[in-house]
């Protein structure tokens, strides 16, 4: 069992690492759960699954992985600013590289997701009512704000691995001060 020792050499500000994590932790989960719809909906329409829907489940479930470790590290006191800061900038690289390709799927050119909500679900004219019609518009505008959605976590997600890249630098120096 792992035992770290009562002083803490490094002092972590407690409540930002304990809201960041809960960030990463609702980003990755959200994120996986989008991204695993959108997996499942590709198979039943029986079309090509994208690379990067897979790139981004597994980076949330490594999201999800990473806040444990982080957390279990502090609370056994053995959270040090050398592993928050690789691993950060290992995971930052990752999230960037997945809201770059979503960005790009989503705000790219001519036939991008967002052309296409906007042409083809977000159009003007009324509509409702009890019909097959209507639960294929609903689901469509599901399918477009998840795109959104995720794109927002993403990007929440990386701004914040930076953050704790400069949080760890910060502790890091503290440390070597007094």
């Amino acid at each position: 069992m792992l035992r770290g020792g009562k002083n803490r050499r490094y002092q972590w500000p407690v409540v930002w690492l304990m809201i960041i994590m809960f960030i990463f932790f609702v980003s990755a989960g959200t994120v996986l759960g989008i991204f695993s719809y959108f997996t499942y909906v590709q198979n039943k329409m029986w079309v090509e699954i994208p690379w990067y829907f897979h790139f981004l489940i597994a980076i949330s479930v490594i999201t999800l992985v990473y806040v444990a470790i982080i957390i279990t590290l502090y609370y056994v006191h053995l959270l040090l600013p050398l592993y928050v800061f690789l691993l950060s900038f290992i995971m930052f690289v990752l999230w960037l590289t997945g809201l770059i390709k979503a960005s790009i799927e989503l705000w790219g050119p001519m036939g991008s997701i967002n052309d296409n909500c906007t042409r083809y679900v977000f159009r003007e004219g009324a509509w409702g009512g009890r019909s097959v019609e209507t639960l294929a518009r609903i689901q469509q505008e599901g399918v477009c704000n998840m795109w959104k959605t995720s794109f927002a976590l993403e990007l929440i997600t990386t701004a914040f691995l930076f953050y704790l890249l400069f949080l760890a630098h910060q502790v890091w120096s503290r440390r070597l001060e007094g």
